[in-house]
């Protein structure tokens, strides 16, 4: 089976993630994460289009390390940020079934993404490329009595219901605890009456 996310074109993404009001508020998260971390070396996994990295700051972040599945999506980012941010690396896979090759990475931004993959996997890549100071903020969907991937009139993110699952932050915080990684914070964001995110922070030490 050929991955949804191969086959979504990114203004079906964007406009989606406008739509159900979840883009600015990812928008919004990375702001705050790269305040309150202020990384040297900054990962943004399943990056998309790159929603978050104009509050990239090059006198605080050295290297960012925009991630996806998806070349298209970071075409869009390479486009949009390459002018921007000093030393802004692309990297294209798989994180559920290729390794990822990086090192020394002070913030990882993580948000909606273990819904589509095998969490275990993803995180244990995610954690070998973490330093010993590192953070590892992860962002996963809250549903009540609704679908998981809302219905909008960009008919193609329906695709992704045949790999979306909800995914408890009692697993998300036993994988850590079992990769070593401690809990540092966590934090609720209603988004309405029926979706919110639930936002963990991870650190090695």
């Amino acid at each position: 089976m050929i991955n949804p996310w191969l086959t979504i074109t990114y203004s079906d993404y964007e406009n989606h993630m406008l739509e159900v009001g979840q883009a600015h508020v990812l928008n919004a998260l990375t702001d705050y994460y790269l305040k309150e971390y202020k990384p040297a070396n900054f990962a943004l996994i399943g990056c998309a289009t790159g929603n978050g990295l104009e509050h990239i700051d090059d006198e605080i972040t050295r290297n960012v390390y925009a991630i996806d599945i998806n070349s298209d999506y970071l075409q869009q980012t390479k486009i949009r940020f390459e002018n921007k941010i000093k030393n802004l690396i692309i990297c294209c896979i798989d994180l559920q079934n290729d390794k990822l090759t990086l090192s020394n990475i002070d913030l990882a931004f993580c948000g909606l993404i273990l819904e589509y993959v095998e969490p275990e996997k993803v995180l244990k890549n995610i954690c070998e490329i973490i330093n010993e100071d590192g953070k590892i903020v992860i962002i996963i969907q809250k549903d009540k009595q609704t679908s998981f991937v809302t219905k909008t009139k960009y008919n193609s993110l329906e695709s992704l219901t045949k790999i979306a699952k909800e995914i408890s932050e009692k697993k998300i915080i036993d994988i850590c605890k079992s990769l070593n990684l401690k809990m540092v914070h966590q934090r609720k964001i209603q988004l309405n009456k029926k979706k919110s995110f639930l936002v963990l922070t991870f650190g090695v030490n």
